[in-house]
């Protein structure tokens, strides 16, 4: 009997080996691809000609994070199906599913399906199911929307940047340290579906233990990246996910401009990245805050009451003031909503100045010539009066006397000027 029972064993053993080796002989085309395999999209097909003429450059096997090639990600988040996707200024990880389109914004995703489209005749813009590659490439779209956006906004759509690190000699007119704003490495994005997998890559290639989105600046590598994960605040939606990127991209892309040497002031970067999300959907919005602290934030949509209440009540925060905040867990309500309008303001009445402005903010310089933050809130000062034509004091009333017109509703009964406890924005260590 035992004898039988051993015999059977090895043949049961034998016949599995035997289809091991079977499947393993079977051509490469016969075995089933992953899901996330470039050539398994069903728009670009990975056409290198398709990807070319939409402006993109690979579906993967680029530089990502810490890592040479993202290949290694893969293995370090082997729970993710990650799509990757690279465009002319974005390296992209896009790890969710499919989003099912809501009405209130068909017709923004038509619209954004419709410009798909002339690249890849496949795509069907009124479709109602938007599936992970179709995800990922949409948010390519967005990124360099965002990208074109934030450069009309520095009114700088025809500067050129130096082609490569240690273009730049002392004299002439430092310009960054590479082309992509003044970054040697493109910009980067990574969506992942939960927070546990968002640590797992922060843990690995930033060196922090963190739950928040986080904007990390890869100081030896030359990129700057947002990592978040689906599963932080409202991030699941569609809507919500856009504006994060715009509102995140809004930190990054001015960082980044004229390379990253320094931080630039608070409330200018709070207020820009506020004014980027709201342009896109202002149903939604980020908020930063420190590591260790919570933001504070508000679900409200229409900000503009709480802007004509914080002004009518002589509450709203003085431009002195608001120079010198440090930390983002500094901000409460009335600087988001202030910060937020002062900026709508600049951009609509003084746009061409306004960039102006930005561009002298990331042109401080040493004795030696060389960027620093040094006495960076003195040349705030002075750009401010030379360029926007204002001190501190008259700003303020130019600013509450055009917010009172261009706002105009009254204030609402039961409108609090500060506020009530929405979606996280990040934090942004010193980077690694």
């Amino acid at each position: 009997m035992n004898s039988l029972l051993s015999r059977a064993r090895f043949l049961r053993v034998f016949a599995l080996a035997a289809l091991a080796s079977a499947i393993v002989a079977l051509p490469a085309a016969a075995q089933k691809k992953k899901a996330t395999d470039p050539s398994e999209c069903p728009y670009c097909h990975n056409d290198p000609a398709l990807l070319k003429a939409a402006g993109l450059v690979s579906h993967g096997g680029f530089v990502f994070g810490k890592a040479d090639n993202t290949a290694k990600v893969d293995e370090l988040l082997p729970e993710c199906e990650v799509r990757w996707l690279e465009t002319e200024h974005f390296r992209i990880g896009f790890g969710l599913g499919a989003w099912k389109v809501k009405l209130e914004d068909k017709k923004k995703t038509v619209a954004e399906l419709t410009k798909l489209k002339q690249f890849f005749p496949e795509i069907k813009p009124d479709t109602g199911i938007l599936d992970p590659w179709l995800r990922t490439h949409m948010y390519a779209q967005r990124a360099e929307e965002l990208y074109t956006r934030f450069l009309e906004l520095m009114n700088a759509q025809n500067t050129i940047f130096p082609a490569a690190s240690g273009t730049w000699t002392a004299g002439a007119t430092y310009m960054g340290e590479g082309p992509y704003l003044g970054q040697l490495r493109k910009y980067e994005f990574f969506v992942v579906p939960t927070i546990n997998s968002c640590v797992t890559f922060l843990t690995e290639h930033c060196g922090v233990q963190v739950r928040k989105s986080q904007r990390w600046h890869y100081t030896t590598l030359g990129s700057i990246a947002l990592i978040c994960s689906a599963e932080d605040g409202s991030l699941r939606t569609d809507a919500a996910l856009h504006g994060h990127l715009a509102f995140n991209l809004a930190h990054n892309l001015y960082d980044g401009f004229l390379h990253y040497n320094y931080d630039t002031p608070i409330w200018l970067h709070e207020g820009m990245a506020h004014f980027m999300e709201r342009e896109v959907n202002p149903k939604y919005n980020s908020f930063d805050s420190d590591e260790g602290s919570i933001a504070q934030d508000t679900r409200k949509e229409n900000w503009k009451p709480d802007v004509l209440a914080l002004i009518n009540s002589g509450k709203a925060p003085r431009m002195a003031e608001l120079t010198g905040l440090k930390r983002f867990s500094e901000l409460t309500l009335a600087h988001h909503y202030t910060t937020w309008s002062m900026i709508d303001f600049l951009v609509k009445t003084k746009s061409v100045e306004f960039a102006q402005f930005l561009w002298a903010l990331k042109r401080n310089f040493s004795e030696q010539g060389l960027p620093t933050g040094e006495k960076l809130l003195d040349l705030h000062r002075t750009k401010f009066k030379e360029i926007l034509g204002w001190n501190y004091s008259e700003f303020d009333e130019a600013w509450k006397a055009w917010a009172l017109n261009a706002y105009k509703a009254t204030t609402p009964k039961g409108s609090d000027p500060n506020g009530m406890p929405s979606q996280p924005g990040g934090t942004r260590p010193p980077g690694g």
